[in-house]
């Protein structure tokens, strides 16, 4: 039963890798055309960032992650944003940019999360546009969402 298990479990994930942050960042702009998985529309959904938010606050961008590209920090595929002035049907999607959380426990300790999230420093969301282009405004609009969430890095763009 156990060698059963075994196996299943390396069929579920043969086509799955685990790569870093600046691996995922160099496949995206070399190979743009990664397997997606949306979870949330523009406005469809709500999500607690972190387990922070109660109740959970609107996702007013699309939102979900790559489902064979697997981020070690929570053995779960690399999670994306999508910049407004694009679609997740766009064939370019290039990074151009990520928000990360901090990862400070004095802090999460703080603001009264007393389990802060394991390798919560390392999931970070990464920002996609078309054509790795994004607007000034698109970049306001995701700074001025994360922004008031102690959480979380300011936007890094690249």
């Amino acid at each position: 039963m156990k060698l059963l298990l075994e196996n299943w479990r390396e069929y579920l994930t043969e086509d799955k890798r685990t790569i870093s942050f600046d691996e995922v960042i160099e496949l995206l702009r070399n190979d743009p055309d990664q397997e997606r998985s949306l979870d949330f529309r523009v406005g469809e959904g709500h999500k607690s960032w972190g387990g922070v938010e109660d109740p959970k606050v609107l996702v007013p961008f699309d939102y979900g992650e790559f489902p064979k590209l697997i981020n070690a920090a929570d053995n779960m595929g690399w999670d994306f944003i999508i910049a407004r002035g694009s679609d997740v049907e766009d064939k370019n999607l290039q990074p151009v940019g990520h928000i990360s959380y901090y990862e400070d426990k004095e802090l999460w300790d703080s603001h009264g999360i007393d389990d802060m999230p394991e390798n919560v420093g390392g999931n970070s969301k990464i920002v996609l546009a078309n054509d790795g282009d994004i607007s000034d405004g698109d970049k306001a609009h995701l700074t001025e969402y994360f922004g008031p969430m102690w959480q979380f890095k300011e936007p890094e763009w690249y």
